[in-house]
């Protein structure tokens, strides 16, 4: 989401702007909305949402806490159940069937992926209203995209939504489901206008979002881990065949020079990436699987001897900030151009998102060193 455009529904002191309806309440605590009891509905009333995304970050204390997003409300709503059956519910479940699971346009489209993040960690709900479509990410990772003249499941269940048209602008709101689910909700935001590109090959902001998170998240995760670093530890090795802190620090910034190169040659060509190829969760999933062993290119195998860790961790920065600047500023097709990764076809996108998934497997690397046994203290 671009924080400039962003505005925030929630201002973290207070519910002005929204009303309750229903059993339960939201209270709050520390800043953030907490769900107490149920079933009710916390909905904004000061407007009704179109065309825009909506986003939430929410945390779970329980593994079967129950909640859910409203969409679409046509009127505002004088009890939960209206938004049952004249709205969507965004499920928020991690212990809910596909049909039923965070992300599930509950009971009517089911969720293709499960990247709810364990109890106690934040989770990011965002919510595309486009027209008469509706699309779901959680955690960055598109999970739904439901058009409603598309074929739905019958109702079995009394208390499943009855089917039929939605409105395309409506209220939003928030469910507390029951007392035993205690849901945190630090933020709810709407983005004036589609975050998502009419044409759908570039990049976008959901795309770069995500990118950007991912390098600048393995960039401080890299820094945090050498920050304080003796130059014995620096340079210590669990063994002859095995790579110092320093070495991978350097290996990692050869490749990501490297590997950047390559895949940005990718623009150059008029290829696209296949059709059903390898989804993003995949290939993150593959690269930073240290199960696979890998050999590392000899251009990326690293050869310097004496620098500091200061001029290795300055090296770092200086590529890693680059293609960050790079990232915030590009409105190149990164999804129409394709790169070979591996000798798998993959798009330049999935060529950007190698870069970091290859320093979080390099990461794991070397909290392995520091914990190895005879690391210098």
């Amino acid at each position: 989401m671009n924080a400039a455009e962003s505005r925030q529904l929630f201002n973290g002191k207070d519910t002005i702007g929204w009303e309750h309806v229903g059993p339960g309440t939201f209270v709050l605590e520390d800043g953030m909305l907490k769900t107490q009891g149920g079933m009710g509905l916390l909905y904004y009333k000061g407007e009704q949402f179109e065309n825009q995304t909506v986003h939430v970050v929410f945390r779970t204390t329980g593994p079967r806490d129950n909640s859910g997003i409203y969409i679409r409300l046509p009127e505002p709503p004088t009890d939960p159940w209206y938004g049952v059956h004249n709205g969507y519910e965004v499920q928020i479940d991690a212990a809910g069937d596909e049909w039923h699971c965070t992300g599930a346009i509950y009971s009517l489209s089911k969720a293709t992926a499960r990247p709810q993040k364990p109890v106690g960690d934040w989770n990011t709900l965002d919510i595309q209203l486009d027209g008469l479509v509706t699309r779901v990410f959680v955690n960055g990772v598109k999970v739904n995209e439901y058009n409603q003249s598309l074929d739905v499941p019958a109702r079995k269940q009394w208390y499943e939504p009855v089917r039929g048209p939605r409105a395309a602008k409506g209220y939003i709101g928030i469910q507390n489901h029951d007392g035993g689910s205690t849901i945190y909700f630090k933020e709810v935001s709407v983005t004036p206008g589609m975050t998502v590109n009419a044409n759908p090959g570039f990049l976008t902001q959901h795309d770069r979002d995500f990118a950007l998170s991912y390098y600048h998240s393995t960039r401080k995760q890299i820094l945090d881990a050498v920050q304080g670093l003796t130059p014995a530890q620096w340079n210590w090795k669990a063994g002859p065949d095995r790579w110092s802190i320093a070495q991978i620090v350097e290996h990692i910034t050869l490749a990501e020079q490297g590997l950047w190169g390559f895949v940005m040659a990718g623009m150059k060509t008029s290829t696209p990436p296949p059709a059903g190829g390898m989804s993003d969760e995949q290939l993150i999933a593959g690269i930073t699987d240290r199960s696979k062993k890998a050999t590392a290119p000899e251009m990326f195998v690293p050869k310097s001897q004496g620098k500091s860790g200061e001029e290795l961790t300055a090296a770092f920065r200086r590529v890693r900030d680059a293609h960050i600047q790079t990232l915030l500023t590009t409105q190149d097709d990164f999804r129409g151009h394709a790169v070979n990764l591996g000798g798998q076809a993959a798009s330049v996108y999935q060529g950007v998102l190698f870069i970091p998934g290859h320093t979080e497997r390099h990461l794991q690397q070397l909290l392995e060193v520091k914990n190895s046994p005879g690391f210098p203290k």
